[in-house]
Order: C-alpha cells, then structure tokens, then sequence
C-alpha cells in the first residue's frame, strides 16, 4: 500500500483552523489598535504646520480690505504632494492642467451669483480656463477651482519655466461696484518649493512603523482577508507531491514538511517584493502614481487576474501529474521544489498586484497625506515593506505550525489531487474576482461576520 498512515480528519482540521487563526493575526490592529486613529496622530503636528507652510508660500493676497479678503492659491505639483487635497488628484489632473484655488470672503452682503472670471497671463499670450468649479450661491465664502490646459490651440506645451512669472487675473462684482473689478495675483519663478519646505526631517523611524501599521489595519484591510484565503490555497496545493503510486506516507511527509516552509517563505517573499516596490515607486514619483493608478488600475486588475488564473490551471495541471513516483531522483524532486516555489512567488506577486491597483489610490492617498514630503523612493518603500512584514510574519508562524504537525502532513501526503483540484477552484475563483472588478464583494460579505466596516 502505497499511503500506510491513516489520516485523522479531525485533528487535520482542528491544526488547519488555528493555522487560520494564526495567519489572520494581524487583524490585531484594525481590531485593537485603531488604525485610522493611529495613521491621524502620526507626524500631525509637523503634517499640518507643513501643509499650511506650503499653502501659504503657493498663495497671494490679491485684495486684504476690512470688507473683502480674496486670495489665489497656484496649486503645482508640490502643492498637492505636500497639502492634504490629494484626493483631488484624479479628476483636477495637475499633470495636464495649470491648477488654481480662488478664495473669496467677504463680512457684508452677499457674494456675487457668478463665479470669478479667471485669466492666465504668461508672457504676451492669454490663457482662459476650460473648467471652473465652484457654488454659485455662496453668501460669505467661497473656493472655486479653475483648470487651465498646458497645452495651447495648437496642441504645443506651455513652457511656464521660459518666463519671469505668471500672472492671473480674478474679476468679478467686489465691494458693491457696479462693474466688475480686477485683481492680480503673480508667481515668480522658480516655481519649486524652497529647500525648507521639502525637508523630510519629520519622517522618523517610528513614524514609518506606525504608519506601516496604520495601512494594515485601516486601508489594505480586505485586500489582507482575501490574501489569507490565496496564501492557505497555495501552501495546501504546491506543498503536496502529486503521485498515486510511490514512496509511503512515512517517506514523504520529511519531504512535505520542509516544502510547506519553502512554498511559504516564497509567497511572502512575492508579496513583500511588491509592495516595497510599489512604495518605492509611490514615493519617488509622488502623487503622480495617483495619476497613474486611476489610469491604469483596471488594466492592471485584469492581467492579475489572468496570472493568477493560469496558475490555478496550472495546480490543476500539477495534481494529475504521478510525481511520487520520481522522487528518488533527487534531480528531478529538486526540480520540481524550484518550480512549485516559483509558481507561489508568481501567485502571491500577481494577487499582491491586483490588490495594490485596486487599492492604489487609498495607498497612494495615505501615503502623501500622511507622510507629507513623499518624494523619497526609501521612506515609500520602508513603510510598505513593513507593512508587509506585518504580513509575513503571521504567515510564516502559521506555515511552521502547519509543517510541525503530523495529521496535517499526512492529509497532503495522501489526498494531493484532491487537494489540488480543490485550491484549482478556489484560486481561479479568486482571478475572476479581480477581472471582473469585483474585489470588495468578498470583503463587504465577510466584514459584518468580522465586526468591520
């Protein structure tokens, strides 16, 4: 008989549910620590003291009367890499658009119906906005959002940085004129912020824990539960030795043991890969990745969702295959370690990255917000990175617990095709998800068993 051992079904379930629990660890902090409360008390004295430094070096005083204040803010890059407007990103696009803030306040009377007339003067050419956004009725206050293109008629580029400065010009019915007045608001280039206001002395150490920590918990959330499910499918199909005929249980449990270590040091190693890249990139290009995520997210879902797919045929594949039959080849058994430890790393890669474009804009959003001057590719990329440790870690001591007992060895010993099919299923399932742009209908039908929102 080629499986002497008799499989206890019940102590394999017993070792496969705390294994689950170990591995779902981490929900220690969105349950006991706060994370939304722990990423807001993160650096919030030096973020908003610098935000409001930088607001207030991008913004002029075009009218300082008794009876009416009216500023201009030129909202560059910096500004909304540095000022918490970050959600603003995706529809404003300040890589394709001049950006300006116009802010009216008055203490009597009521502002005008109509919204400012908006100029951009640079050099000797006149540049109106194609977008204004703003309340038409307003009493005492109110912002409006003009989008001018950097692009003329022609299609050519406006080169800002040719000039001395840039000028705008804000009309509208002040002081209760009976024509409109103007008034006019110059920047001076250069147009980068000053040395003092992209000095990163605030980011320390314990800052990127805590914020690392504050993404687990507040943010990737549901990106973490469905990972559980992905990383429990994998170590059960790629740590089995396919095979109807062989060696007995006795022989291949060592074998399986060792494997399930290596299967899981590859999935984390997978993830913990992306997402310090990812941060790496997030950080040096700075709210731009936004840009580029709401571009590109669904692109990146659906390619995702495709690796994982074809890795889950590919289990399938794998569990038909009489494998057990080879292993006294060490050759052949080492072979087929490598590429079961590559094809974890691939699965765990691609879910992580379907994860981070469905979720890219919050982590995006997070991480300029709350880390303010974003434009350091390592600060990005030490916070994701330990994030994902808290990750790991709980998926490593649940890999060890698996591989240290018996009941759990044997069940993968003897039922690998079974196993595979099943994980084969559930893994393709899971590439749909992300296709079909369903990411969050797992999570939001496991949150109210869970006691999140």
């Amino acid at each position: 008989m080629a499986f002497a051992a008799r499989i206890s079904y019940s102590k394999a379930g017993i070792v496969l549910l705390v294994s689950l629990i170990i591995s779902s660890t981490w929900l220690i902090f969105p349950y006991f620590i706060q994370g939304k409360q722990l990423l807001s008390d993160t650096g919030a004295g030096a973020r908003m003291t610098k935000g409001g430094r930088v607001s207030l070096y991008l913004t002029r005083y075009l009218v300082d009367h008794p009876e009416l204040e009216l500023t201009a803010t030129f909202a560059t890059d910096e500004f909304f890499q540095y000022v918490d407007r970050a959600n603003v990103v995706g529809n404003l696009r300040p890589d394709r658009n001049f950006i300006f803030f116009v802010s009216e306040n008055i203490h009597e009377g009521q502002l005008a119906f109509d919204l400012p007339e908006v100029e951009l003067h640079i050099g000797d050419k006149v540049y109106a906005p194609e977008r204004s956004i703003g309340p038409n009725l307003a009493e005492h206050h109110r912002i409006t959002v003009y989008s001018i293109p950097k692009r003329d008629r022609d299609g050519s580029i406006i080169d800002i940085e040719q000039h001395d400065g840039v000028r705008l010009f804000v009309s509208n019915y002040y002081l209760d004129s009976e024509d409109k007045l103007t008034f006019i608001g110059r920047w001076d280039a250069p147009y980068e912020l000053p040395e003092e206001l992209t000095s990163r002395a605030d980011i320390t150490p314990v800052a990127m824990l805590a914020l690392g920590a504050g993404l687990l918990s507040s943010v990737l959330t549901p990106c973490l539960l469905q990972l559980v499910v992905i990383f429990g499918s994998i170590i059960s199909s790629f740590a089995t030795v396919p095979g109807e005929a062989g060696l007995s249980t006795s022989q291949l449990t060592p074998h399986i043991r060792r494997k399930v270590m290596q299967i899981a040091l590859a999935f984390v190693i997978g993830f913990t890969l992306l997402y310090t890249l990812a941060g790496a990139v997030i950080g040096h290009v700075g709210h731009t990745a936004q840009l580029l995520f709401s571009e590109y997210s669904r692109t990146v879902t659906v390619v995702s969702g495709i690796v994982v797919i074809l890795m889950g045929i590919w289990i399938g594949i794998r569990g038909t295959r009489n494998i057990a039959c080879r292993i006294p080849d060490r050759r052949a058994m080492s072979t087929a370690n490598r590429r079961d430890a590559a094809s974890s790393l691939l699965v765990s890669m691609g879910y992580a990255l379907g994860c981070t474009a469905c979720f890219g804009g919050a982590i995006v959003a997070t991480l300029i917000i709350y880390v303010g001057a974003i434009g350091s590719a390592a600060i990005g990329a030490g916070i994701m990175a330990t994030f994902s440790l808290g990750v790991a870690i709980p998926f490593l001591l649940a890999a060890y617990f698996m591989s240290r007992m018996e009941s759990v060895l044997v069940l993968l010993a003897s039922k690998a095709r079974a196993i595979s099919f099943f994980s084969m299923i559930l893994i393709i399932v899971f590439g749909l998800i992300l296709i079909t742009d369903n990411f969050h209908v797992v999570s939001d039908a496991i949150y109210p068993y869970l006691g999140l929102s």
